[in-house]
């Protein structure tokens, strides 16, 4: 990343923070571990391939939406260490294309996969049609097990008529050379399905299905990854007894159109200071304080702390993140990231105010 080392910003300090946010370039994704699943998601149908068509539904946009969250969970349960399981990932189309069968199979073989899940939704002539059922090409191996979780979990998720696993001769579930399931989560054209499927919360609830499904073949439990970001290293207590603490409101994601608000408070109020963020955490003294970052840093512009008054500790500052701006600093998921607050503080004898720092994870 192209920006200035610590020591150079650390002799700014003092100055008047007369800084600017530096860009980086993209930077390669990390590989995972070697004891991570190979799981292929194939989201059924796309492009000139709809698939059923019922309600207001259209198959190959369901099967795209809940293929892309399972792979954002697949990923996210990869990093979070405290449960669930290791995966790598790929997946067939992330977009509205067509694909052929035997495009979606080569991809899985040629790998090679550990296991393939395709995604999908069911149609029938008849509306009284309805419920859920899920596929393997036979009833016995690995493949049927799979089956059997996913069928199980689907019914957790959506409440719909149970229509049993079953075996077909899919072309996806006979020419692929891993355990492979399709999941059929209910019938588009049946209007009992439908309302559920069009429900809001249908697609988390579909991926966190197939999710479970995946980490019970594995022998895990079922876990809903959760990444919290945490405090490290020491703050500078000032002379007025201030102990600047960050803390931080969302989810660090480069997707979410919510931004990640990192906050400082017990602020010296009515000083200027800003954020600092780097890929590196370290300890390092540094005028009766401790610098939290090593590396490269990257500034955020200058705040002022306000408060209630001069002499306190009521100042605080915020930094909001959004996913655009982390991927404009060359983050990208996985990466850890590390901040910390730094500020006038004329009531010291070194008048540098420092926060504890705040380590956290970027997610998908």
């Amino acid at each position: 990343r192209h920006l200035r080392p610590a020591l150079a910003l650390a002799g700014l300090l003092g100055s008047a923070f007369a800084f600017s946010v530096a860009s980086q370039p993209a930077a390669e994704g990390a590989a995972l571990g070697g004891t991570a699943m190979r799981v292929v998601i194939d989201p059924g149908h796309g492009g000139s391939d709809p698939g059923a068509a019922a309600n207001g539904l259209v198959e190959k946009d369901l099967n795209l939406q809940v293929g892309l969250r399972l792979r954002e969970l697949l990923e996210l349960d990869t990093l979070d260490t405290s449960g669930g399981s290791e995966w790598e990932v790929m997946i067939t189309r992330t977009t509205d294309v067509f694909i052929s069968l035997g495009g979606r199979t080569t991809l899985a073989n040629n790998w090679p996969a550990d296991v393939f899940v395709s995604i999908h939704h069911n149609a029938f002539s008849s509306s009284l049609a309805n419920g859920t059922e899920t596929f393997s090409f036979t009833n016995g191996g690995m493949s049927a097990l799979l089956r059997n979780d996913l069928q199980d979990e689907q019914l957790i998720a959506h409440g719909l008529n149970d229509r049993g696993p079953k075996t077909a001769n899919f072309f996806v579930l006979r020419e692929t050379n891993m355990p492979a399931v399709l999941s059929e989560a209910g019938f588009l054209t049946s209007p009992i399905d439908a309302a559920t499927i069009s429900a809001p919360g249908f697609i988390e609830d579909a991926a966190r299905a197939h999710l479970f499904a995946l980490q019970r073949y594995r022998g895990v439990a079922p876990h809903v990854p959760q990444l919290q970001p945490e405090n490290y290293c020491v703050a500078k207590t000032s002379a007025l007894g201030c102990v600047p603490t960050m803390g931080w409101v969302g989810e660090p994601s480069l997707s979410s159109s919510t931004p990640f608000e990192i906050v400082c408070q017990n602020v010296v109020s009515q000083q200027f200071g800003l954020m600092v963020l780097s890929a590196d955490s370290a300890a390092i003294p540094f005028y009766g304080g401790t610098l939290c970052l090593g590396g490269n840093l990257i500034r955020s512009p200058i705040q002022f702390s306000f408060g209630f008054g001069t002499g306190d500790c009521s100042g605080r500052f915020e930094q909001e993140l959004t996913g655009a701006y982390l991927q404009s600093l060359g983050f990208q998921a996985g990466d850890e990231a590390h901040a910390q607050f730094w500020f006038r503080d004329p009531y010291s004898a070194i008048p540098v105010g420092l926060s504890d720092g705040l380590r956290f994870r970027i997610m998908p």
